[in-house]
């Protein structure tokens, strides 16, 4: 028993670490004040590119982060050379552009059970129980890898990085939501920004 508990804590404490090393943090950064921050999604779907990009920016601007979604703000962004895209920044008064990127997608197919039938087997005493479905429904499903970076005029090079994975399962509005949030919590813990006291 002793041994299982021993085990049991340092599975508690070395899981949090490696969840942290997800995020990457450049060894130079230091916070400084941002007019804004420009939320960019490059996803081909329009649907889910704004949901993530409307998430992201609502969510910095809870926590005090002037941002704003770049698909609202920006005509094109695929294409435009960099100096190109720093006067439109200016134009705007962005100062640091947080970048959302799909590293791979895989579709596959999930059953659900609708209805299920309870199946009983008794004799000498023992009786054994199972439900059996006898109706299911299928759906398409698609797993998501993406990176997020965080650049600033400070630097050509990201200053900021994570990794982040999840599944449409509940629908893009939910996996964009949970991308948001992940990502906002973490540049906060991470001190990305100058906050005010």
């Amino acid at each position: 028993m002793k041994n299982i508990l021993i085990t049991f804590c340092m599975v508690v404490l070395i899981y949090p670490s490696s969840q942290g090393q997800k995020n990457w943090k450049a060894s130079d950064y230091k916070p400084v004040p941002y007019r804004k921050v420009m939320v960019l999604a490059k996803v081909l779907d329009t649907r889910a590119k704004k949901q993530l990009e409307d998430y992201t920016a609502k969510l910095l601007k809870d926590k005090g982060i002037v941002a704003i979604p770049a698909y609202a703000n920006v005509m094109k962004t695929d294409g435009v050379s960099r100096e190109a895209f720093l006067k439109i920044a200016d134009s705007l008064q962005v100062d640091a552009l947080l970048v959302y990127e799909v590293n791979g997608t895989q579709k596959h197919t999930e059953v659900t059970s609708t209805v299920s039938v309870g199946v009983g087997v008794g004799g000498y005493g023992g009786y054994a129980a199972t439900s059996v479905p006898i109706s299911a429904n299928t759906r398409q499903v698609t797993a998501v890898k993406m990176s997020v970076y965080f650049y600033n005029r400070a630097s050509v090079d990201e200053q900021w990085a994570k990794e982040l994975s999840g599944s449409t399962a509940d629908g893009t509005d939910k996996l964009a939501y949970t991308f948001a949030k992940a990502t906002v919590k973490d540049m906060m813990n991470d001190g990305l920004f100058v906050t005010k006291k």
